[in-house]
């Protein structure tokens, strides 16, 4: 069997390790056959490294910090525009022509009995994160995830579709995946990893003919080990 790696596998391991080789070499390496000028490259490049990794460390977290920043603003101008065009929706004065110019929903003249569109019209649902147990998220979800005596379904809707990405927001609708159709809140979400790992979660209201609503906004966590 092949002896194991001296040098550890996880990124912070690797950091910690080479930190205590440069701090060796610098006292010892010309002592054991290296030149000045070697230990001065290596030291050179392990510096260089630790650096890049602290700079990626400090962008990662500007660029997560900036995703919670769009997204809570995103879901702020969603519900003061839905305020709105309810109130205008109901306005007599507004006609199909104005409504299809400013990009709302024109009655349907002819509507069909449960059509997709009954769905399409619904507030996204929402829902909370809780990933305080290793291994576990929690999704609670409704119209009032926060109070799970008041949480009631919209009429007609048989639950959500749950979706996930493991990693973190993806940058590719494609990357999604389906994770599963709930009926009832909570959800849990067992996971198998063996270090701490993000995953994103968002979710759409499912009619019960299998219509679907839009998704609403993802939320991120990192579930412990």
């Amino acid at each position: 069997m092949a002896n194991r790696d001296y040098i550890p596998s996880s990124e912070a391991e690797i950091l910690e390790w080479l930190t205590r080789f440069k701090t060796w070499l610098l006292a010892n390496g010309t002592s054991h056959g290296l030149s000045q000028q070697e230990v001065d490259d290596i030291v050179a490049a392990i510096d260089t490294a630790i650096a890049a990794c602290a700079e990626c460390d400090i962008r990662e977290a500007a660029y997560h910090a900036g995703i919670q920043d769009k997204r809570h603003d995103l879901a702020d101008a969603l519900s003061a525009v839905r305020a709105v065009v309810k109130r205008l929706q109901a306005d007599p004065t507004m006609t199909d022509g104005a409504r299809a110019d400013a990009g709302m929903t024109v009655p349907d003249s002819q509507p069909t009995p449960s059509s997709q569109q009954a769905v399409l019209e619904l507030n996204v649902p929402q829902f909370i994160l809780d990933w305080s147990k290793p291994h576990q998220i929690t999704i609670r979800w409704g119209t009032n995830p926060g109070d799970e005596r008041n949480n009631a379904k919209p009429p007609n809707i048989l639950g959500v579709q749950i979706q996930y990405c493991r990693g973190g927001i993806p940058e590719q609708e494609s990357a999604w995946l389906t994770l599963d159709i709930d009926t009832r809140s909570p959800y849990i979400f067992t996971v198998h990893d063996d270090t701490p790992t993000t995953y994103a979660i968002r979710m759409c209201w499912m009619d019960k003919k299998g219509n679907k609503g839009p998704y609403c906004l993802p939320s991120e966590c990192t579930v412990t080990v």
